[in-house]
């Protein structure tokens, strides 16, 4: 059965800490594929610097991987995008395959707050990213799953990742410095054609 990976975010720039992460966590739980999910409103922002269309464009830019394929899924609903929402309509579309839902530790360790949380745990996998070399963490996350989703390591994965520490916000500031730092060149020359985050 195809393992089918979902990983969403507002990609406000994609950078190549999404695009490492995201290697990471297909390679731990064997997905074949990876659904870009770049969000047309996340509930959790209320802005964003780029239009959900210059965020798709930068992703096919970004993501240039066969394993990579970028979906435009929430753009196209509209809207405020609910990660459930996302999900079954995922599902709809390869009914026969297993998905994955990939996220963050900081994404993880607050997911019992995400909109019909229960819902999409039934519809997938959570693979969970956690600090390489970090067992703390690593104990906290799964302490989380037990105790808060009480989930068993048969619906959550965790893998080791050594993050690049950067964040969207941080390169959108350097942007404006004309620093283009964690940003393939291919995106670098869209945002500047662009001209966006100035």
């Amino acid at each position: 059965m195809e393992k089918i990976a979902i990983y969403g975010g507002s990609f406000d720039p994609p950078h190549q800490g999404h695009k490492l992460l995201a290697k990471n966590l297909a390679e731990s739980c064997g997905a074949q594929k990876v659904l870009i999910i770049p969000t047309a409103m996340s509930p959790f922002k209320n802005t964003s610097g780029a239009l959900s269309s210059q965020r798709y464009e930068m992703c096919k830019l970004a993501f240039d991987d066969p394993l990579f394929e970028i979906s435009d899924i929430e753009i196209s609903r509209g809207g405020k995008s609910y990660t459930v929402d996302t999900v079954n309509k995922v599902k709809e579309l390869y009914p026969e395959s297993d998905l994955y839902l990939f996220m963050g530790d900081d994404m993880f360790l607050s997911f019992n707050k995400w909109y019909k949380y229960e819902e999409i745990m039934r519809m997938c996998k959570l693979v969970a990213a956690c600090r390489t070399r970090d067992l703390e963490e690593l104990q906290n996350m799964k302490k989380f799953a037990r105790e808060v989703l009480h989930s068993g390591e048969d619906r959550v994965l965790f893998c080791e990742s050594m993050p690049i520490e950067i964040s969207s916000t941080t390169i959108r500031e350097n942007i404006k410095n004309n620093c283009f730092d964690y940003i393939d060149i291919n995106v670098q020359e869209y945002i500047k054609s662009k001209g966006l985050y100035l």
